[in-house]
């Protein structure tokens, strides 16, 4: 049976993110690659107020691979799921600190566009908008 049998099921949010975060966890690049809209772009807000920077990734490849390395199972990362500015997405924690919040949007069924800050600062309070 195909690998894609799952994907009609990703039309809510929160099971999207669920699947991105195992496939990514996983470094599973085919998983991760399946669940992404074929132009799906990730946004890296560094978040610094002196020296903001965002930096975009386009295209299934380069996004895939950015996720996985990411998201992969790391020592000392966790990630949680949780809504994000009211979009559903992950909080990532390093040893117990917030390092970065990811919001995802769809399109489709497919993730479109992963919004990533990372900036522990405004972090502190969790999702607060």
């Amino acid at each position: 049976m195909s690998d894609t049998r799952w994907l009609p099921q990703l039309r809510s949010g929160r099971r999207a993110v669920a699947a991105l975060r195992t496939a990514a966890s996983a470094r599973d690049l085919r998983r991760v690659r399946a669940l992404l809209a074929p132009d799906v772009s990730v946004v890296v807000d560094s978040g610094e107020p002196e020296h903001a920077k965002v930096r975009v990734v386009r295209g299934v490849e380069d996004a895939s691979l950015l996720l996985a390395h990411g998201l992969g199972a790391q020592q000392g990362l966790e990630v949680a799921e949780r809504p994000v500015n009211g979009s559903p997405g992950l909080l990532l924690s390093r040893d117990g600190r917030r390092t970065a919040s990811i919001a995802v949007d769809l399109v489709g069924g497919l993730v479109s566009v992963v919004w990533v800050r990372l900036d522990p600062v405004p972090l502190r309070r969790g999702n607060v908008v």
